[in-house]
């Protein structure tokens, strides 16, 4: 009788143990790993949206498209706040530089020229894409998806092709 007491209780523990790691983790993913990007992000300056349990920015983000998309267009050329209200709202709102939050990631909104070419053409990597669906990975390796190296070697091939004078000659 007494194994099997200790067996028992065993298992009851592990079982405890486990419920106890999941509901953790899941504190931390949901709610604690978020908030902690918030702060550090806001401690280097960085304003934007509070983030928002589970769903963060979305509702925000569709709500916006709808209401943009049942107005008529206006015969100008500043079509931003139509094809993208959010991203309009949050450089108005916050700056060249701003936070949104997708789900539990947080995206850095960049609108300053300036940095998006420091971005852009940084040779040392630094700058990390979000991970791909590993199907997607396998069939499209452009410039868009690769990373580091990889990157700047693609990218350094097809630079002259869409060089001005050669695209104006396409063009005519």
């Amino acid at each position: 009788m007494e194994p099997q007491g200790f067996i028992l209780k065993s298992l009851v523990s592990s079982c405890v143990a486990l419920v106890v790691y999941c509901v953790v983790r899941v504190f931390y993913v949901i709610w604690w790993r978020p908030k902690t990007l918030e702060n550090h992000l806001k401690q280097q300056g960085i304003r934007g949206t509070s983030y928002k349990l589970v769903y963060g920015d979305q509702k925000e983000m569709t709500r916006m498209m709808k209401e943009a998309w049942s107005k008529p267009m206006a015969l100008n050329h500043r079509i931003a706040p139509r094809v993208t209200p959010f991203f309009h709202h949050m450089v108005q709102t916050y700056g060249n530089v701003s936070v949104s939050w997708k789900k539990t990631s947080p995206n850095l909104t960049i609108a300053d020229p300036e940095l998006m070419r420091f971005i852009l053409t940084d040779k040392n990597g630094d700058f990390q894409k979000p991970p791909l669906n590993p199907l997607a990975t396998l069939l499209s390796l452009g410039v868009s998806t690769l990373e580091g190296h990889k990157w700047a070697k693609r990218r350094k091939l097809i630079t002259p092709a869409f060089h001005h004078d050669k695209i104006q000659v396409r063009t005519y």
